[in-house]
Order: structure tokens, then C-alpha cells, then sequence
């Protein structure tokens, strides 16, 4: 064959569509335009591409050019129709023309000008039924097929991931043949469904030995531009790509995170993903094994495999599975949790002790990770709490282990109205109590309004404790027992210093290397979703102060550094934290509440939440953004794992 002479003109596509016509499943493409090709009257003439022509008549293929061809992927046979047609007038014998495929160089030519890359396809996979048309005298058309298997087409298809070209040239020696009109390239394009990850990624907390994930998947098949039923039963295997140490360290790198690949012996991929006919969703199962895991963010890149049925097709795309030992805030959520105070028990458990509730006189929770709590009872009952003269309430238990006791300090206080306000005591040998024969300690008639909110705490064999609610905050000593005030030989306390401005309430004190830190709480505490409460700290190389901000100004002055505030959309209000609790590989963590919006909008009780603190490299604290975390990596307990 001779070189390519000229190309499809103006290179325009005709979309065929394809139909059964017969019980063998042939289908008939039916041409839905036409490329355009000269008409019988200027052809008859003088054709614009064949100067010097003495004829009057010649052949051309009907259509030409470039025809794009959509193949049902698992049909039997599907049949492209097609023409040679003499054009003109004046003819009257017989003669003969000829079909040949291309050669490579001439498909090389091809893709080179329209910048494609076809392949050809394997003359054994397809089938002319004419390589030689014959034309008797009167006779000015003749019909010719391509016919192939449409899933022997398709099954190269997927082994090369190629596109593939038919492509024929017509010629004859006993015939002008029209140069313009001479060839017709069939493109082939597959209807076949393709199945991929309903979502990129999904995050998961690690909370039991064993976890089930569900990995959705969603099969897309179009017919002729027709969303389509998935027509088979069939199943895809989930694997893990054999370059997963580089895909998250592409990962980590792209989002600056510290991913580690989850090991092997940790999950469990199952049996994949299995479709029913008529389903365009499915969702596959893996299990996620907890055993031996460390408390690290751990990355699973997740690749669908080969299906069960070769008419199915899958995306090669990523699925990020997202894995840690986590929790989600609020760690406690069944009742109001305002105000918590911690302590780890010489049980070796974790017990929080809240604000009053309606029902509950001071509840008390247990846990054995700062994460998981379990009511127990109330520290009060009826026949033991004390009678507040005035009625009011019982706020901000304190609770320590001093002398082999449980010393539980606590407020007595009427809302509104700091003149008559407490800070009592009362002791107890179980951390569950009862605690009875409480007492008053701090009282307003020796420490004026609003003696609320205390924190012990204890600093070279000294007892000391702050106090106070917006009315500034003081501290005082105690004497070695903790169960009384200091005084002085003139019934005097010994101690009695104001270390913080009017701003502030609910103090909490955190030494980090040369600094005490004094957490406290500012804004409206108990106002709903208008609550304004957030967490803010000042520092000291003293423990009574002066506390300073960044800036070096003074907490005396109502100065302060963020640590934590409410996001406005979902955390309302977080505040009065719990003393910080360090786990066993030293990280620290802050326990305090926060207001929840609901679906509705509106807030319940304050519920009990947990955060980690993070620390600058300057030596300030905070939590990561300043707002509560919805889910963070679980405090590390090595009695708890």
C-alpha cells in the first residue's frame, strides 16, 4: 500500500448507536450523522480534490473518516454497516475494488496530525465480510460489513488499557477512487461499568479488639450515555498496593501529617466487595485488630482489585483508611459534667467528680483511661450531705489524697448572691465515699464574697489554696492535714494574697519546668448557647505569682493568654478544667466541660470533655486550634492498654 495521501476531512466524529437486531445478538449500527461529503451534483462535475480528472464517475465510502463506535462490552456480536458507492454517471461494466487495513506507518502518521494514540486493532479479532467488492454494470452500491466479538475486543482492551482503531482504505485499478472519501477509521469505545470508592478516605477510632469497617464502593455504567442497572452478580477483592510504605510517606508529606503504615498483623481485608444485578452500591467489611497497636496515627491505603466478572472495570484510585486508638468528645454525655475535678486513686483508677445536678448530689465517674466513664454514685446522699444555709447548691468539687484520706473540697454557694458562699470539706477512705461531717473551710465572713471555685495544691510541704469567682482570686494555706485554714496567733489566716484581677474564676495550677501555670476561666459559664466561657492562663516562676501574659502584663490587671474557647458552631462555652493529668509517655491532658449544640440548635448540660495540651516552644500551653477536638488520639495508660 501506498503512503496516506490525505487524511478524514474536516476530522469530525459520527456517535454510532448500536441495537440488537436478531436472536444471535448482532448489532446494527445505526449512523446518526454522516461526515460531510460532497453531493452527487458537484461530484458529477468536476471533484475539487482530483484536478485534471477526465471521468465523470467515481467510488467513495459512505461513511468515511473517523466514525466513534460505542461496543456493549459482554455482547456477542456486533456488526458496523458500511457502503462503496459510485458516484457519477456514464459507467457501464463491471469492475472490481479492494479493502485493505492500514499499515502501521500510516496509523503512526495519523495519531502524529490529530495527536492521538490508537492502536490497531488485531485483524484476528475482527472480520470484513468483503476484502474484494465487485460491481456489475447498473449496480452503484454495494454493502460491507466489520463484524467482531465485542468481549474479545474488550478483554484486550483491559489487558492493554489501549484504544483501539479499525481502520480501512479503499483503492482500485480499474476505478478513480475519491482520495477525500476513501477511508473509514472506526474509534472504539467500551460501555462497561466501573467500580470505585464511594469516598477518598474515612477516619476510624480503634475502641475494641476487633472492629468492623465498612468500605463502600459504587459501580458506574452507562449505556450509550444512559445510566444503566448493573446487569451481574460479581465481586472485587480489597488489596493493599505493594507500594504503601511510599504512598504514606506521599501522603504525610502532601498534608504535613506523621502517618504510620498499619502493620499487617493489625487488619484483616476479607472478601472484598460482592454486587447483586440491579445494584449500583455495595459495601465490603475488613476488620481492624487493636492488639499490639501503638497510640500513633496509623495510614491504610486501600486499592480495589480484580473483579470476578471481565465486563467490570475498577478506578485505580487510593482509599485513605485513617486509624487510631481515638476517642470522641464528650467523653461524657449522659448528664451535665460541669466543673470536673480528677483523680487517679491508689486502685489505679480515675475518678471525676462534677458540679450538682438536679437528681445527683455531686456525681462520681470512674475510668480507667481518662476516656471511658461509668457512673458510680453520687458523693452525697440525703442522709449525708450538709445543709447550705440558704438554700444554693454544691459546685466545683476538688478532690485529693492527703494523710490516707480522700479529701473532698467543694463549694456551697447560692447562684447569684456571693456573700453567701462556702468552701467546705469533708473526707472519706474510698475515693466512691461516703463522705460525711463536712465543714466549712473558707468562709465570706474571713475572705468576702464569692470564696467558690478552690484548688489545692501542695508546693515544698506547704498546702496552700486558691479560691474565688470574679471578685478576684486569692490564695490561702492550710494546715498539713488540709482540712483547715492557717491562722495566726491573732485569729488571723496566715496568708491571704490576691494573685488575679476580677476576670477570672475556676483556677487551676500546672507546674511545667520553671513556671507555674495558672489556668482559669473568663466570660459567662452557665448561659446556654449564649455561653461566653473559654480557658486562659498566665505564668509565674512563683507560686504566688506575680502571673504574667506573653506581653509580661499581669493577671492582677485581668491580662491573659488564650488557651480554649467554644467554636460558635458546635463547642459552646468550654471551661473551669480539671487539674491537668500527665499519662505515661508525658503528655498532658486538660478535663473540662463544654456546652453542645444539638441538630436543633440549642444546648443540654454541660457535658465532660477531654484535650490535649500542647505546648509552644516558648513554654506556653494550649489546645490544638484553641476549641475543643471532636476526636483525638487516646491518653496513653500502660496499666490500661
Amino acid at each position: 500500500m501506498g503512503p496516506l495521501k490525505s487524511y478524514v476531512m474536516n476530522n469530525k466524529l459520527i456517535e454510532k448507536s448500536i441495537a440488537m437486531s436478531t436472536r444471535y445478538h448482532i448489532y446494527i449500527c445505526m449512523l446518526t450523522g454522516i461526515l460531510l461529503f460532497l453531493s452527487c451534483g458537484s461530484d458529477n462535475s468536476n471533484p475539487t480534490d482530483d484536478s485534471g480528472n477526465t471521468t465523470n464517475y467515481y467510488l467513495q465510502l459512505q461513511p468515511s473518516g473517523l466514525n466513534a463506535v460505542k461496543v456493549p462490552c459482554m455482547e456477542e456480536k456486533l456488526v458496523f454497516p458500511f457502503q462503496v458507492k459510485v458516484i457519477g454517471n456514464g459507467i457501464n461494466q463491471n469492475f472490481k475494488a479492494q479493502l485493505d487495513t492500514w499499515s502501521e506507518d500510516e496509523l503512526k502518521a495519523y495519531n502524529n496530525k490529530e495527536k492521538k494514540s490508537y492502536v490497531l486493532l488485531p485483524p484476528s479479532l475482527y472480520t470484513l465480510n468483503s476484502i474484494e467488492v465487485s460491481f456489475k454494470e447498473g449496480v452503484s452500491t454495494m454493502d460491507v460489513e466489520v463484524s467482531f466479538n465485542p468481549s474479545e475486543v474488550f478483554a484486550e482492551f483491559r489487558k492493554k488499557g489501549t484504544e483501539y482503531l479499525i481502520a480501512l482504505k479503499l483503492s482500485s485499478n480499474e476505478i478513480r477512487v475519491r482520495d477525500s472519501q476513501s477511508e473509514i477509521l472506526l474509534g472504539l469505545s467500551f460501555d462497561y461499568p466501573i467500580i470505585g470508592f464511594a469516598t477518598s478516605a474515612k477516619e476510624i477510632s480503634v475502641n475494641k479488639d476487633l472492629l468492623p469497617v465498612d468500605i463502600d464502593v459504587t459501580l458506574d455504567y452507562k449505556v450509550n450515555g444512559v445510566p444503566t442497572a448493573n446487569p451481574w452478580d460479581f465481586s472485587c477483592q480489597f488489596i493493599v498496593p505493594s507500594n504503601a510504605e511510599e504512598l504514606v510517606a506521599e501522603y504525610n508529606k502532601t498534608y504535613k501529617a506523621s502517618y504510620q503504615l498499619l502493620p499487617r498483623s493489625n487488619y484483616d481485608l476479607g472478601r472484598g466487595v460482592s454486587f447483586k444485578i440491579a445494584e449500583n452500591k455495595a459495601s465490603g467489611e475488613i476488620t481492624i485488630k487493636r492488639d499490639g497497636m501503638a497510640v500513633v496515627n496509623y495510614l491504610l491505603p486501600l486499592q480495589l482489585g480484580e473483579c470476578s466478572n471481565d465486563g467490570v472495570s475498577c478506578r485505580k484510585e487510593i482509599y485513605y483508611l485513617k486509624i487510631g486508638r481515638t476517642y470522641n468528645n464528650p467523653i461524657i454525655s449522659n448528664t451535665s459534667a460541669a466543673d470536673p475535678t480528677v483523680i487517679r486513686a491508689q486502685d489505679g483508677y480515675f475518678y471525676l467528680y462534677a458540679t450538682q445536678t438536679d437528681k445527683l448530689w455531686v456525681p462520681i465517674y470512674r475510668s480507667k483511661d481518662l476516656v471511658n466513664w461509668e457512673y458510680q454514685k453520687t458523693a452525697f446522699r440525703n442522709a449525708t450531705k450538709p445543709d447550705i444555709p440558704d438554700g444554693g447548691a454544691f459546685w466545683a468539687p476538688e478532690i485529693r489524697y492527703i494523710n490516707n484520706k480522700y479529701v473532698l473540697y467543694f463549694s456551697w454557694a447560692k447562684w447569684g448572691d456571693g456573700s453567701k458562699s462556702y468552701t467546705a470539706v469533708a473526707t472519706s477512705d474510698s475515693p466512691l465515699g461516703d463522705f460525711p461531717d463536712s465543714k466549712a473551710l473558707i468562709t465570706n465572713n474571713e475572705f468576702g464574697n464569692n470564696v467558690i471555685d478552690q484548688f489545692y495544691y501542695e508546693d515544698g510541704g506547704r498546702k496552700y489554696m486558691f479560691f474565688g469567682s470574679f471578685n478576684g482570686i486569692f490564695v490561702t494555706e492550710l494546715t498539713d492535714d488540709g482540712l483547715s485554714v492557717k491562722w495566726d496567733v491573732e485569729g488571723k489566716p496566715i496568708l491571704k494574697k490576691q494573685v488575679c484581677g476580677r476576670a477570672f474564676e475556676g483556677t487551676n495550677i500546672y507546674k511545667k519546668n520553671d513556671y507555674y501555670y495558672l489556668f482559669a476561666s473568663i466570660g459567662s459559664c452557665c448561659n446556654g448557647v449564649n455561653s461566653t466561657y473559654k480557658v486562659v492562663v498566665g505564668r509565674s516562676k512563683d507560686l504566688l505569682g506575680p502571673y504574667v501574659d506573653k506581653k509580661g502584663k499581669g493577671m492582677l490587671d485581668n491580662s491573659w493568654e488564650l488557651v480554649l474557647e467554644g467554636d460558635g458552631q458546635k463547642w459552646i462555652g468550654p471551661g473551669h478544667n480539671s487539674i491537668i493529668v500527665q499519662d505515661d509517655e508525658g503528655t498532658d491532658w486538660m478535663i473540662y466541660h463544654s456546652y453542645m449544640k444539638d441538630v436543633s440548635g440549642g444546648v443540654g448540660g454541660r457535658l465532660g470533655m477531654l484535650d490535649r495540651v500542647l505546648w509552644t516552644d516558648d513554654g506556653w500551653p494550649y489546645i490544638k486550634n484553641c476549641v475543643p477536638s471532636n476526636s483525638e488520639l487516646i491518653p496513653v495508660f500502660n496499666s490500661a492498654n
